[in-house]
């Protein structure tokens, strides 16, 4: 029983570090994202449309980077900067709907080289049937009023605890101790000079 404890201990530290890791790594993905933006509109023709793409891309390798030293992650080094086939998965969204509409035409969608499939746990990144009261998949269309442009990543992050075991609790409920899933969003506006 001690020893279950002593682990129980462990594995809170371990995913309490994994939470930290991928809150850090999806704030850095969206700020790098804005960046990218930023990188974009200054380099760019007045008109000339914004890729999409390569801001998806830019994000996600930032958080894919970051993820690297947790168990679990799928990545692999390029000289691009890597990429994750499966965890964590990542989404980005570029809200500019008023600037330049209709906006991100990609908003949650997968981004080449990183995972194509969201766990069922982590549901709520596709931006369909939330339940009502719980966080929103994507963040609303900005109305004409509000023209600040910011970028929207999200990502999910399967941690494995070192048991797997069922835990009996009171009222004959329980829960199966093995596979926590960590989800984070974050929200970079991008600088309005």
């Amino acid at each position: 029983m001690l020893l279950v404890l002593l682990l129980g201990i462990a594995d809170f530290g371990r995913v309490f570090h994994a939470g930290i890791t991928m809150e850090a790594a999806t704030r850095n993905a969206a700020e790098a994202g804005a960046q990218e933006y930023l990188q974009q509109s200054r380099n760019s023709a007045p008109g000339t449309p914004i890729d999409y793409e390569a801001i998806h891309l830019t994000a996600a390798r930032v958080a894919c980077q970051e993820a690297q030293r947790l168990p679990n992650t799928t990545f692999a080094p390029d000289s691009t900067g890597g990429t994750c086939s499966g965890i964590p998965v990542v989404r980005v969204c570029v809200h500019d709907d008023a600037v330049r509409p209709p906006g991100d035409p990609k908003c949650g969608a997968s981004i080449p080289g990183f995972a194509g499939t969201i766990p069922g746990e982590c549901e709520y990144m596709q931006g369909d049937g939330s339940p009502p009261g719980a966080d929103p998949a994507w963040l609303p269309a900005m109305d004409a009023a509000e023209a600040s442009i910011y970028v929207e990543v999200r990502t999910c992050y399967r941690f494995t605890t070192m048991v797997t075991m069922p835990l009996a609790l009171p009222m004959n409920t329980g829960i199966t101790i093995g596979e926590i899933y960590l989800s984070d969003r974050a929200v970079f506006t991008v600088a309005d000079y």
